[in-house]
């Protein structure tokens, strides 16, 4: 039975690091579980023929390994038809011979995480102190490259794609025209 009046329902969150999920743990309660929010419906239906489905959505930043979600009735005159839970991710790159790694983007519409990447093999970072960075937004898409620059070692050049340095031949250092392939039995001469 409902309470006549009460339309809301409370939805609470435990971050947790292993799947330990059982009869006895964790404890549903209040004090084990963060409470998150209480859902109240927009609109309280009259009568059976109005269809309007009522819609929350809510926020929480990505913490641990999991989660768990309670919802909690104390005899509210509501029922939840589904629970979607979802997360975006920006996928694992390769810009400008620089590998950024899958990251769960930020909790909130406006974030914007700065993410450090690595260079591919045989490259290396100028200035050597800048890393690549690559901003990872809320909604799981890579934006905007900055920071430091890779480039490939003496000795390899980038592939068409510049997602990998490749021996054989070489850049110019001075335009992106290629020079000639390197005779099997040299080396490119060390930059000084």
């Amino acid at each position: 039975m409902c309470d006549v009046g009460r339309e809301s329902v409370e939805l609470y969150v435990y971050w947790s690091e292993v799947d330990l999920a059982n009869s006895a743990r964790p404890t549903w309660d209040s004090q084990t579980y963060q409470l998150l929010d209480v859902l109240a419906a927009q609109r309280v239906f009259t009568d059976d023929t109005d269809v309007f489905i009522n819609r929350e959505t809510r926020s929480v930043a990505v913490r641990g390994a999991g989660l768990y979600i309670a919802v909690r009735d104390r005899g509210a005159c509501t029922t939840i038809i589904s629970v979607m839970v979802y997360y975006h991710v920006c996928p694992e790159v390769v810009q400008s011979l620089s590998v950024f790694r899958r990251t769960p983007s930020g909790p909130h519409l406006t974030d914007v995480l700065p993410v450090h990447g690595a260079c591919v093999d045989h490259a290396h970072s100028r200035p050597p102190h800048l890393k690549p960075t690559y901003l990872c937004t809320s909604t799981g898409s890579w934006y905007l490259y900055t920071g430091g620059t890779c480039h490939c070692e003496t000795g390899y050049q980038p592939n068409e794609g510049f997602t990998q340095c490749t021996a054989g031949e070489q850049w110019s250092l001075y335009t992106l025209d290629r020079c000639t392939r390197l005779p099997g039995h040299t080396r490119p001469a060390a930059v000084k």
